[in-house]
């Protein structure tokens, strides 16, 4: 009795992926302890993501609109004050074919934030955001990948290179430390505004882990305590080292791994001496990481048997074929003038600037991305009047993402985000602005192929065998393949190979005759 053998393959599978924009509109008030506001200085702001729900055909995700205003206050010395929002936001998306057991991927961006001063103790805000998220799974097939009793020369067979996720893991840590004021800086009375960013991360592959590692780049804003103190700016950066436990995870797999910010809490501390010139800081950093393999599977393509009928059943499977998982960094430069409408510049307190990509094109070999930076100017005015100020400008940018094997049709998924900035002020209305962006680029090729999942056996009815003629001239046409011919004709291939001295399946051409011995009975 010949036998099947069969085996289980899991192949991850692209379900879909969708995008919305949302509206959000509010108040930030100016608490009762702070003065009136004359002068909206600055405002940052960042979208995050803390967890997402997959449910059936729609995706929960659970977030935060983080909002920080800097303004000069009306009172006399015209000191710098902030005001601090977060809003939650919890909605969900539409996404048809998703359930609770798939991987769900999600990124939020502002689209756009627009700010109106109401009065002297309220700003109103109103945020565009776009939110995308993408779902995924794991399907389990299984499909013949050997007949016993069947010659292997009538076993027609192929290599399918896959790849498959060892583990989607959503996880966080902590990073803890503290900065000590330099020498020529006064004394912390307030912090006004902190942001930290991650730059120069390095991600490493182990047995059971992925190992990060990196640099907290924090620039803190706050007022000192001496009386000519408007704003100080520090700069500071944090190291970070640590693992992130993924089980089956080996060094020879590929690792798609992005992380964020989440949460910042800064405390300030006496030193030894009493005096606050110690900033005590604990930042949360959020990290999604997801380990493929790549492997090569080996399926039945096809077979034949003598004097035997072979009927297949049949699957059309769909598999992602990873071409690209790189990730590398372009520099950008740009002159930017102040108009003459804003003071011009004295001295410079940072520049900070915020990535979008605005289209993301696929041509061969290569990625094409463009988009802006939203750059923003802090700095010190020529001005008695308004002695801070700030100027926001958008600088553009094109990038050739080198991504060999990507052609039009893949999937592409581009993250961005700028690693480093730097500034030189030219002249009182001119600074050239530096920014070097990183991109994290993954290519998918979603490929098709056949996998027979069962085997019905059949013995071929002798009369119908005595019909055919006993020899036969075949002529090799374009396109032909030997294996296929003997299928055809259900003779051996060895057979088919020596009665027409062939040394090579694969060395026939159009025209050539070919000698065809009926085989069976």
């Amino acid at each position: 009795m010949t036998e099947l053998v069969k085996e289980q393959v899991f192949l991850d599978q692209y379900v879909g992926s969708e995008e919305v924009q949302i509206m959000l509109e509010g108040d930030l008030i100016v608490p009762d302890v702070k003065p009136d506001m004359a002068l909206l200085l600055q405002t940052e702001e960042r979208v995050i993501i803390d967890r997402t729900e997959a449910g059936m055909d729609r995706v929960n995700y659970v977030g935060r609109l983080n909002i920080s205003v800097l303004f000069v206050a009306k009172e006399a010395g015209k000191n710098v004050h902030a005001i601090q929002l977060s809003r939650d936001i919890d909605d969900f998306i539409n996404l048809d074919g998703v359930n609770k057991d798939m991987w769900i991927r999600a990124k939020a961006e502002i689209v756009n934030i627009d700010y109106r001063v109401v009065n002297d103790r309220k700003v109103n805000y109103r945020a565009v955001v776009s939110i995308s998220v993408m779902a995924e799974r794991s399907d389990a097939h299984e499909m013949v990948v050997h007949i016993n009793d069947v010659p292997d020369n009538q076993l027609l067979k192929t290599n399918l290179s896959v790849n498959r996720t060892v583990e989607h893991r959503v996880d966080r840590f902590q990073v803890k430390d503290h900065i000590v004021l330099p020498s020529s800086k006064p004394n912390l009375r307030e912090i006004l505004q902190s942001t930290a960013s991650i730059t120069n991360r390095d991600i490493r592959i182990s047995s059971g882990r992925i190992n990060l590692s990196g640099e907290l780049l924090l620039t803190t804003l706050y007022r000192g305590d001496t009386e000519d103190s408007l704003l100080e700016f520090l700069e500071s950066e944090l190291a970070f080292n640590g693992p992130v436990d993924i089980a089956g995870a080996t060094d020879d797999m590929l690792a798609d791994v992005s992380l964020q910010v989440l949460d910042q809490h800064m405390t300030i501390r006496p030193d030894d001496d009493g005096e606050d010139r110690i900033l005590e800081v604990e930042i949360s950093v959020g990290v999604e990481a997801k380990v493929y393999s790549t492997e090569t599977i080996s399926i039945l393509e096809d077979a034949y048997s003598i004097n035997q009928q072979l009927n297949f059943a049949k699957t059309l499977v769909r598999y992602p074929q990873m071409i690209c998982l790189n990730r590398n960094q372009a520099p950008v430069k740009e002159v930017v003038a102040i108009p003459d409408t804003s003071p011009e510049m004295l001295q410079i307190f940072r520049v900070k600037g915020q990535v979008h990509l605005d289209e993301v094109r696929v041509i061969e070999d290569k990625i094409v991305v463009e988009g802006a930076i939203n750059t923003d100017i802090l700095y010190v005015a020529e001005s008695d009047t308004e002695p801070l100020a700030s100027y926001r400008t958008i600088i553009p940018y094109r990038q050739v993402i080198e991504a060999k094997g990507a052609a039009p049709g893949m999937m592409v998924v581009v993250d961005a985000s700028i690693d480093h900035t730097s500034f030189s002020m030219l002249t009182p209305r001119e600074t050239e602005v530096r920014l070097s962006i990183t991109f994290n680029t993954q290519v998918v090729n979603h490929k098709e192929t056949s996998i027979i999942g069962d085997v019905e056996i059949t013995e071929i009815d002798p009369a119908t065998l005595a019909t055919q003629a006993s020899m036969t001239v075949y002529i090799v046409q374009p396109g032909d393949n030997l294996w296929r011919i003997a299928k055809r004709y259900n003779t051996p291939l060895d057979e088919l190979m020596s009665v027409n001295d062939i040394d090579h399946a694969n060395k026939i051409t159009a025209g050539q005759k070919l000698l065809m011995l009926k085989k069976g009975m």
